[in-house]
């Protein structure tokens, strides 16, 4: 029997041609499949090739989502974007069009007059917006009789299927499935060779990727990262003990309590065995990988054991930073997992930093935050104040409040000690609230005891300077009795910039209350003449490092010159902080700056003794 005779005997329906013509399209989508493993371009290709063969119509493939309630579109090269969205979250029943029908009745469904058909009520404006007038659709069922989804032709002319017409459809069905059964293989063998297969984590292989990629962006962007390497205390006397069913129970277990206390957008791995690895991103500084690894301490020291054991879960962690302690995925790891025995060597439950410094000086500042804590709930802060003199005339107007620490052990600890530990933690918002009190306690008090003064000025952090901060400083002013006009808030240039509107909102709102707006160390940033002409501000405060070489060096006399001179372009008081010397007093007035402020005039002083100032 000829190759003929045997096709006619199977389609006996079929014309020579109309076979010839569907052997074709088996042959070309399945080499394509075979050789090419992006399955959306061998999807597209599937659809167009049954569009070529039908003219006037539409080809799409819609598929099942993961609960598998919906239908949603994979892929219809020809139908308009605004006509998909309408199609996605379709759900499968007796009048859910075609697709949805064929899926719900699991057989074919062809319909040649959608705008009389029950099947199709409901879409009368869908059929009206992309001229849908007939749709024929066929379930995807793979082996198992695992329905997916569904391949359809929709037409633009009222027809009826004939025999070639249906065998099409039937065979781009089984294309579109064998298609996306080999997508989904690949999909599970990638699976296998990148997730750990007991914790469902990234593996070693997947890991050592993410951080290779992390590095890049990081060098690009100038960030840092790091990665925490963990080794669980005494594991193997949990599988001694229980067995390793029981093992790996606790490691499923401690897989998900170390997963909650890491941000979405961090990496955790299974290493091997009882070892898991955390990449962080996008890190302020070491102190963020710090709190990460002590969250993890505290939760697995925390957790209850499984039931009917005793597990006392412990890790020691080892935690290197790019690009301080490595700068390749396989430095980071080693020197993390160098710096694990080094928290392994200091009695388990700890961490440990790959340079030793380092976990000295987050002690350190861990330290003195606790310090901070109770130096606030004990009140062991005090403001002074710096006095503010007028250019011209050298007379006091104000001064700024200034926080100072006396530590009931050490004694008076330098600003330049806390702050910065302070703004790297949530206290720099307390500290400051606490300031603009006090300070506006300390105002009130001389008005009332008919001391007069411009303004009293204190610095705003950048914990304040949020959404609300205007309403949280007047009724701070409505408690204290404080004058609006009376206070001056300075902000940094670099905190304005980072900002944005939110400090353009909330500084224009105080300005509004009478509040004097002033920018302080100004020239270190990189704020532009147009940004400070539209920001809310009524002085520009020259830093310190600008004025300490004046008059010797001809840079700063320049910029200190050109800094006075858009002041007074933009009507705007100038102040020049850190004088220390005759010579540099001489060169501010002579330039016509309008405040001065240092240790050549007066050094910051308690209340009593500036009073007295205030006074005479």
């Amino acid at each position: 029997m000829s190759a003929s005779q045997n096709r006619n005997d199977s389609e006996p329906n079929l014309s020579h041609a109309d076979q010839d013509q569907l052997l074709y399209l088996q042959r070309e989508i399945l080499e394509s499949v075979a050789v090419n493993n992006d399955h959306q371009a061998n999807l597209t290709k599937l659809c167009r090739a049954a569009e070529s063969m039908l003219s006037n119509a539409a080809a799409s493939i819609m598929l099942f989502d993961e609960e598998r309630q919906y239908l949603n579109v994979r892929i219809a090269p020809s139908i308009p974007k605004e006509a998909i969205q309408q199609l996605d979250g379709l759900e499968p029943g007796p009048q859910a069009g075609s697709c949805g029908t064929a899926m719900y009745n699991r057989a074919p469904v062809f319909v040649e007059n959608t705008s009389t058909d029950k099947r199709w009520q409901g879409f009368e404006q869908f059929i009206l917006d992309f001229d849908t007038h007939a749709c024929w659709s066929m379930p995807i069922i793979l082996p198992g009789d695992n329905m997916i989804g569904s391949f359809a032709l929709s037409s633009f002319e009222h027809r009826a299927p004939n025999e070639f017409q249906k065998k099409l459809l039937n065979i781009c069905a089984n294309l579109a499935g064998l298609t996306l059964q080999r997508e989904e293989m690949e999909k599970d063998l990638w699976n296998m060779a990148h997730f750990d297969t007991l914790t469902g984590l990234p593996n070693r292989a997947l890991l050592n990727q993410r951080i290779e990629h992390a590095v890049i962006t990081a060098a690009r962007q100038q960030q840092k990262l790091a990665v925490l390497f963990l080794d669980l205390d005494n594991f193997k006397n949990i599988n001694d003990s229980y067995g390793h069913g029981i093992g790996d129970e606790v490691l499923i277990m401690v897989a998900r309590l170390i997963h909650g206390c890491i941000r979405e957008q961090d990496t955790l791995a299974r290493n091997s065995g009882d070892e898991f690895v955390i990449l962080l991103e996008n890190i302020s500084g070491t102190l963020e990988a710090y709190k990460v690894a002590q969250k993890i301490l505290d939760t697995l020291s925390q957790s209850p054991p499984l039931e009917g054991t005793n597990t006392n879960l412990t890790t020691s962690i080892g935690i290197s930073v790019y690009p301080d302690d490595a700068i390749t995925a396989d430095e980071l790891v080693r020197n993390a997992d160098t710096a694990m025995y080094q928290a392994k060597r200091n009695g388990r439950n700890a961490y440990s930093y790959y340079e030793p410094s380092l976990t000295e000086e987050i002690q350190q500042q861990l330290q003195v935050e606790s310090e901070l804590r109770e130096a606030l709930k004990f009140d062991e802060f005090e403001l002074h104040y710096q006095p503010l003199f007028t250019g011209h005339d050298s007379k006091i107007i104000g001064a700024e409040a200034l926080i100072r620490w006396n530590h009931p052990d050490k004694g008076q600890i330098s600003p330049g000690l806390f702050i910065p530990i302070a703004e790297k933690s949530t206290l720099i918002g307390q500290i400051g609230t606490w300031v603009l009190k006090q300070a506006c306690f300390q105002g009130k008090k001389w008005l009332d005891e008919g001391i007069e003064f411009e303004r009293i000025s204190v610095n705003l952090s950048m914990r304040q300077l949020v959404k609300g901060c205007c309403e949280q400083i007047n009724v701070i002013l409505k408690k204290t009795g404080f004058p609006a006009n009376k206070l001056e808030l300075e902000v940094t240039e670099s905190l304005l910039m980072e900002k944005g509107m939110i400090a353009i909102t909330e500084l224009t709102q105080l300005q509004d209350l009478g509040i004097s707006i002033a920018m302080d160390d100004f020239g270190t940033g990189y704020s532009s003449l147009h940004q400070i002409r539209t920001l809310p501000l009524n002085k520009l405060k020259i830093d310190r490092s600008f004025i300490m070489d004046l008059p010797e060096s001809e840079e700063d006399a320049i910029l200190a010159r050109m800094i006075i001179a858009m002041g007074k372009g933009l009507s705007l008081a100038v102040v020049a902080e850190g004088v220390e010397t005759f010579e540099q007093q001489q060169f501010l007035l002579n330039e016509g700056c309008d405040i001065l402020q240092g240790y050549l005039l007066a050094k910051p002083m308690p209340a009593n003794e500036i009073q007295q100032l205030f006074s005479q």
